[in-house]
Protein backbone atom coordinates (compact mmCIF):
# COMPACT_ATOMS: atom_id res chain seq x y z
CA UNK A 1 0.00 0.00 0.00
CA UNK A 2 1.45 3.14 -0.91
CA UNK A 3 1.54 5.67 2.59
CA UNK A 4 2.09 8.95 0.74
CA UNK A 5 -1.21 9.95 2.47
CA UNK A 6 -0.73 9.36 5.56
CA UNK A 7 1.45 12.30 5.45
CA UNK A 8 -0.58 15.31 6.20
CA UNK A 9 1.63 18.38 5.90
CA UNK A 10 1.42 16.91 1.92
CA UNK A 11 -1.94 18.27 1.87
CA UNK A 12 -1.28 21.89 3.23
CA UNK A 13 -1.24 23.69 0.09
CA UNK A 14 -4.98 22.84 -0.35
CA UNK A 15 -5.96 24.69 2.43
CA UNK A 16 -5.87 28.47 0.98
CA UNK A 17 -7.28 27.06 -2.86
CA UNK A 18 -9.97 29.32 -4.23
CA UNK A 19 -13.54 27.18 -5.06
CA UNK A 20 -12.28 26.31 -8.95
CA UNK A 21 -8.86 24.68 -7.59
CA UNK A 22 -10.89 23.06 -4.69
CA UNK A 23 -12.86 21.32 -7.04
CA UNK A 24 -10.16 20.56 -9.32
CA UNK A 25 -8.70 18.85 -6.39
CA UNK A 26 -11.94 16.34 -5.99
CA UNK A 27 -12.30 16.09 -9.73
CA UNK A 28 -8.75 14.96 -10.77
CA UNK A 29 -9.61 11.77 -7.94
CA UNK A 30 -12.02 10.81 -9.66
CA UNK A 31 -11.54 7.15 -10.96
CA UNK A 32 -14.50 7.56 -13.96
CA UNK A 33 -12.18 11.07 -14.82
CA UNK A 34 -9.07 9.78 -14.93
CA UNK A 35 -10.47 6.99 -17.21
CA UNK A 36 -12.00 9.34 -19.24
CA UNK A 37 -8.31 11.29 -19.42
CA UNK A 38 -6.98 8.27 -20.70
CA UNK A 39 -9.11 7.38 -23.11
CA UNK A 40 -9.89 11.30 -25.02
CA UNK A 41 -6.82 12.97 -24.05
CA UNK A 42 -5.86 13.11 -27.76
CA UNK A 43 -9.09 13.75 -28.99
CA UNK A 44 -11.57 15.06 -26.25
CA UNK A 45 -14.58 16.43 -27.49
CA UNK A 46 -16.39 19.64 -26.28
CA UNK A 47 -18.74 17.13 -24.88
CA UNK A 48 -16.81 14.99 -22.90
CA UNK A 49 -14.51 18.04 -21.54
CA UNK A 50 -18.55 19.51 -20.44
CA UNK A 51 -19.42 15.93 -19.22
CA UNK A 52 -17.13 17.52 -16.15
CA UNK A 53 -17.83 20.79 -16.40
CA UNK A 54 -14.84 21.74 -17.62
CA UNK A 55 -13.85 23.50 -20.78
CA UNK A 56 -11.38 21.06 -22.01
CA UNK A 57 -9.68 17.86 -19.92
CA UNK A 58 -6.87 18.44 -18.37
CA UNK A 59 -4.12 16.14 -17.00
CA UNK A 60 -5.25 14.28 -13.14
CA UNK A 61 -1.71 13.89 -12.22
CA UNK A 62 -1.41 17.92 -11.81
CA UNK A 63 -2.82 19.67 -8.54
CA UNK A 64 -3.83 22.96 -7.94
CA UNK A 65 -0.81 24.57 -7.86
CA UNK A 66 0.05 23.81 -11.45
CA UNK A 67 -2.79 23.87 -13.38
CA UNK A 68 -5.85 26.10 -13.57
CA UNK A 69 -9.24 24.37 -15.13
CA UNK A 70 -11.24 26.48 -17.34
CA UNK A 71 -14.71 25.67 -16.00
CA UNK A 72 -17.55 25.75 -18.15
CA UNK A 73 -20.09 25.42 -15.23
CA UNK A 74 -19.49 28.94 -13.86
CA UNK A 75 -21.40 31.77 -14.14
CA UNK A 76 -20.47 34.53 -16.12
CA UNK A 77 -19.58 37.49 -15.20
CA UNK A 78 -21.67 40.86 -14.67
CA UNK A 79 -18.48 42.86 -15.30
CA UNK A 80 -16.85 43.95 -18.70
CA UNK A 81 -14.18 45.75 -18.94
CA UNK A 82 -13.83 48.04 -21.60
CA UNK A 83 -12.05 50.89 -23.22
CA UNK A 84 -13.14 54.67 -21.63
CA UNK A 85 -13.92 56.31 -24.99
CA UNK A 86 -14.68 59.56 -22.38
CA UNK A 87 -10.71 60.10 -21.56
CA UNK A 88 -9.81 60.23 -25.12
CA UNK A 89 -9.17 64.04 -24.52
CA UNK A 90 -6.77 63.96 -21.71
CA UNK A 91 -3.24 64.05 -22.92
CA UNK A 92 -1.23 62.23 -19.99
CA UNK A 93 -2.90 59.05 -17.96
CA UNK A 94 -1.56 57.49 -15.05
CA UNK A 95 -0.34 54.22 -14.76
CA UNK A 96 -3.26 52.92 -12.38
CA UNK A 97 -5.63 54.02 -14.53
CA UNK A 98 -4.08 52.20 -17.84
CA UNK A 99 -4.80 48.29 -18.39
CA UNK A 100 -2.70 45.35 -17.81
CA UNK A 101 -3.27 42.15 -17.10
CA UNK A 102 -0.20 41.75 -14.64
CA UNK A 103 -1.41 44.08 -12.01
CA UNK A 104 -3.43 42.42 -10.10
CA UNK A 105 -2.22 39.56 -7.92
CA UNK A 106 -2.03 35.45 -7.91
CA UNK A 107 -2.56 33.89 -11.77
CA UNK A 108 -4.49 35.01 -14.68
CA UNK A 109 -6.36 32.66 -17.44
CA UNK A 110 -7.91 34.14 -20.45
CA UNK A 111 -10.28 31.63 -22.20
CA UNK A 112 -12.92 32.49 -25.00
CA UNK A 113 -16.29 30.74 -23.72
CA UNK A 114 -18.75 31.54 -26.53
CA UNK A 115 -19.93 34.81 -24.93
CA UNK A 116 -16.88 36.84 -25.18
CA UNK A 117 -13.65 36.50 -24.06
CA UNK A 118 -12.59 36.35 -19.72
CA UNK A 119 -10.18 36.41 -17.62
CA UNK A 120 -9.81 34.72 -14.50
CA UNK A 121 -7.73 35.68 -11.94
CA UNK A 122 -6.84 33.50 -8.87
CA UNK A 123 -5.14 34.50 -6.11
CA UNK A 124 -5.08 32.26 -2.56
CA UNK A 125 -8.51 31.93 -1.68
CA UNK A 126 -9.76 34.32 -4.26
CA UNK A 127 -11.15 33.77 -7.45
CA UNK A 128 -12.38 36.90 -9.70
CA UNK A 129 -14.05 36.63 -13.45
CA UNK A 130 -14.06 39.62 -15.36
CA UNK A 131 -15.33 40.28 -19.34
CA UNK A 132 -13.02 41.78 -21.61
CA UNK A 133 -14.35 44.16 -24.05
CA UNK A 134 -13.32 43.46 -27.75
CA UNK A 135 -11.67 46.60 -28.47
CA UNK A 136 -9.64 46.80 -24.85
CA UNK A 137 -5.70 46.52 -25.19
CA UNK A 138 -2.83 46.80 -23.01
CA UNK A 139 -2.57 50.46 -22.10
CA UNK A 140 -5.88 51.79 -22.90
CA UNK A 141 -7.89 53.79 -20.42
CA UNK A 142 -10.58 51.53 -19.31
CA UNK A 143 -14.06 51.34 -17.51
CA UNK A 144 -15.87 48.51 -15.72
CA UNK A 145 -19.09 48.04 -17.69
CA UNK A 146 -22.30 46.59 -15.63
CA UNK A 147 -25.45 45.57 -18.16
CA UNK A 148 -29.12 47.13 -17.21
CA UNK A 149 -30.44 43.83 -16.42
CA UNK A 150 -27.27 42.70 -14.45
CA UNK A 151 -26.99 41.35 -11.28
CA UNK A 152 -25.54 44.14 -9.17
CA UNK A 153 -24.75 42.42 -6.02
CA UNK A 154 -22.65 40.27 -7.66
CA UNK A 155 -20.61 42.56 -9.90
CA UNK A 156 -19.70 44.33 -6.72
CA UNK A 157 -18.87 41.53 -5.49
CA UNK A 158 -16.76 41.10 -8.10
CA UNK A 159 -15.04 44.67 -8.18
CA UNK A 160 -14.61 44.31 -4.57
CA UNK A 161 -12.45 40.82 -4.77
CA UNK A 162 -10.63 42.52 -7.61
CA UNK A 163 -9.98 45.67 -5.93
CA UNK A 164 -8.13 43.26 -3.18
CA UNK A 165 -6.06 41.59 -5.21
CA UNK A 166 -4.25 44.36 -6.96
CA UNK A 167 -1.36 46.35 -4.61
CA UNK A 168 -1.90 49.65 -3.32
CA UNK A 169 0.85 52.38 -4.16
CA UNK A 170 4.35 51.37 -2.74
CA UNK A 171 3.57 47.94 -1.90
CA UNK A 172 4.70 44.44 -3.24
CA UNK A 173 3.94 40.98 -3.28
CA UNK A 174 0.74 39.00 -3.13
CA UNK A 175 -1.96 39.59 -0.16
CA UNK A 176 -1.38 37.29 3.11
CA UNK A 177 -3.61 34.28 3.29
CA UNK A 178 -6.55 34.87 5.56
CA UNK A 179 -6.54 32.26 8.90
CA UNK A 180 -7.89 28.88 7.74
CA UNK A 181 -11.19 27.94 8.92
CA UNK A 182 -13.34 24.60 9.46
CA UNK A 183 -14.72 24.17 6.34
CA UNK A 184 -11.55 24.42 4.95
CA UNK A 185 -9.58 21.89 7.12
CA UNK A 186 -12.73 19.48 6.78
CA UNK A 187 -11.51 20.12 2.59
CA UNK A 188 -8.07 19.30 3.40
CA UNK A 189 -9.32 15.79 5.40
CA UNK A 190 -11.92 14.90 2.61
CA UNK A 191 -8.75 15.00 0.21
CA UNK A 192 -6.53 13.16 2.57
CA UNK A 193 -9.70 10.59 2.95
CA UNK A 194 -9.75 10.23 -0.97
CA UNK A 195 -6.19 9.12 -1.65
CA UNK A 196 -6.25 7.16 1.95
CA UNK A 197 -9.27 4.76 0.14
CA UNK A 198 -7.87 4.73 -3.47
CA UNK A 199 -4.51 3.17 -1.36
CA UNK A 200 -6.72 0.69 0.34
CA UNK A 201 -6.69 2.23 3.74
CA UNK A 202 -9.39 0.94 6.44
CA UNK A 203 -11.18 3.66 8.61
CA UNK A 204 -9.10 2.81 11.38
CA UNK A 205 -5.81 3.60 9.20
CA UNK A 206 -7.57 6.75 7.44
CA UNK A 207 -8.45 7.76 11.60
CA UNK A 208 -4.54 7.24 12.90
CA UNK A 209 -3.59 9.61 9.97
CA UNK A 210 -6.22 12.25 10.75
CA UNK A 211 -6.06 12.61 14.41
CA UNK A 212 -3.05 10.92 15.55
CA UNK A 213 -2.12 7.32 17.29
CA UNK A 214 -2.54 8.42 20.65
CA UNK A 215 -6.05 9.62 20.06
CA UNK A 216 -7.06 6.42 18.34
CA UNK A 217 -5.53 4.25 21.06
CA UNK A 218 -7.86 5.96 23.57
CA UNK A 219 -11.01 6.72 21.48
CA UNK A 220 -12.07 3.93 18.50
CA UNK A 221 -15.27 2.68 19.41
CA UNK A 222 -17.50 1.03 16.82
CA UNK A 223 -20.04 2.90 17.84
CA UNK A 224 -17.75 5.90 18.85
CA UNK A 225 -17.46 9.34 17.96
CA UNK A 226 -13.96 9.25 16.32
CA UNK A 227 -15.20 6.77 14.22
CA UNK A 228 -18.07 8.18 13.34
CA UNK A 229 -15.90 11.35 12.36
CA UNK A 230 -14.46 8.97 9.97
CA UNK A 231 -17.51 7.88 8.28
CA UNK A 232 -18.64 11.23 7.77
CA UNK A 233 -15.09 12.49 6.15
CA UNK A 234 -15.76 9.17 3.74
CA UNK A 235 -19.18 10.27 2.42
CA UNK A 236 -18.77 14.15 2.14
CA UNK A 237 -15.12 12.82 0.16
CA UNK A 238 -17.20 10.46 -2.15
CA UNK A 239 -20.51 12.90 -2.75
CA UNK A 240 -17.83 15.99 -3.85
CA UNK A 241 -15.63 13.54 -5.53
CA UNK A 242 -18.69 12.26 -7.74
CA UNK A 243 -20.33 15.23 -8.58
CA UNK A 244 -20.65 17.91 -5.75
CA UNK A 245 -17.44 19.40 -6.47
CA UNK A 246 -19.38 21.49 -9.04
CA UNK A 247 -21.22 23.30 -6.10
CA UNK A 248 -18.24 24.73 -4.94
CA UNK A 249 -17.78 26.43 -8.72
CA UNK A 250 -20.99 27.73 -8.65
CA UNK A 251 -21.18 29.35 -5.04
CA UNK A 252 -18.04 29.98 -4.38
CA UNK A 253 -15.88 32.62 -6.99
CA UNK A 254 -16.11 36.14 -6.22
CA UNK A 255 -17.83 37.40 -9.42
CA UNK A 256 -20.39 34.02 -9.72
CA UNK A 257 -22.51 34.28 -7.27
CA UNK A 258 -26.03 34.50 -8.41
CA UNK A 259 -28.20 37.41 -6.20
CA UNK A 260 -31.43 38.34 -7.10
CA UNK A 261 -31.69 40.89 -10.04
CA UNK A 262 -32.94 44.27 -9.88
CA UNK A 263 -33.74 46.68 -12.59
CA UNK A 264 -30.72 49.41 -12.93
CA UNK A 265 -29.72 51.56 -15.38
CA UNK A 266 -25.95 50.15 -17.50
CA UNK A 267 -23.54 52.12 -15.88
CA UNK A 268 -19.49 52.74 -17.18
CA UNK A 269 -17.36 53.72 -14.37
CA UNK A 270 -13.56 55.09 -14.40
CA UNK A 271 -11.67 52.74 -11.89
CA UNK A 272 -8.18 52.50 -11.23
CA UNK A 273 -6.38 49.18 -12.37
Amino acid sequence: MDDAWTCSAAYAYTLHLEPGSRAWEYLRRNPRYVRDWVRYRRNASHRIAARWGLGALVDPQLDARQVSPVWSIAAPSPVTLVRDETCVQRKRAMVAELFSLWRPAGRKSLFEDGGGLRLVVRCLSQEVQLRLGDDLASGDRFAYQIPAAGEIQAAWAALTALRALIPVSGSEGEPSPQRPNRADLLHVRALQVLDGLAAGASQRELAVALFGSAAVARGWQPDGALRAQVRYLIRRARALMEGEYRALIADGPAGTRRSSKAGHESRSASHDW
